[in-house]
């Protein structure tokens, strides 16, 4: 495997046993809010001190999911609203 595309899958699956949590929070676009998903960043907080390893979100919302303290998150990102 490239470096580049290692690097990247480290960023969603555990290194150690190659496991993964991925929390979807992409369903706003096509069900309209949901309960615990309108405060995004504070959401994305929660779910990454919880242990997830990645989100799956729309593209609008990359910019919630920057964090500056604590553990990362990986990001996989649903690009388009189906």
């Amino acid at each position: 495997m490239l470096i580049g595309k290692a690097v990247r899958m480290e960023r969603i699956f555990n290194r150690n046993n190659n496991r993964t949590i991925i929390v979807p929070m992409d369903h706003g676009v096509t069900v309209g809010p949901i309960e615990g998903l309108i405060d995004m960043r504070e959401t994305i907080n929660q779910v990454a001190e919880g242990g997830a390893n990645a989100v799956l979100m729309h593209k609008g919302l990359v910019r919630c999911s920057h964090r500056g303290r604590g553990r990362d998150v990986g990001l996989i990102i649903h690009l388009s609203a189906s």
